[in-house]
């Protein structure tokens, strides 16, 4: 039976997924850059709802220029 993680460990476990993901499609011979930018946006969104989850409120709404 697994427990249920929380919310800070659900996104460090999303943000360690995306960052693997982002480090294989770079990788790729020629690389996957529209991958590799989703990767990146998935490795904000995971960071940003880690900030949140250890309660700083005031975290940035995105971390790259859109």
């Amino acid at each position: 039976m697994s427990v249920p993680l929380s919310k800070a460990q659900q996104a460090l476990a999303d943000y360690d997924e995306a960052r693997a993901d982002y480090m294989r499609f770079l990788s790729m011979d020629p690389p996957d850059y529209r991958a590799v930018d989703e990767a990146m946006v998935a490795m904000d969104e995971a960071h940003i709802r880690f900030k949140q989850a250890m309660g700083d409120f005031d975290a940035p709404t995105h971390l790259r220029p859109l």
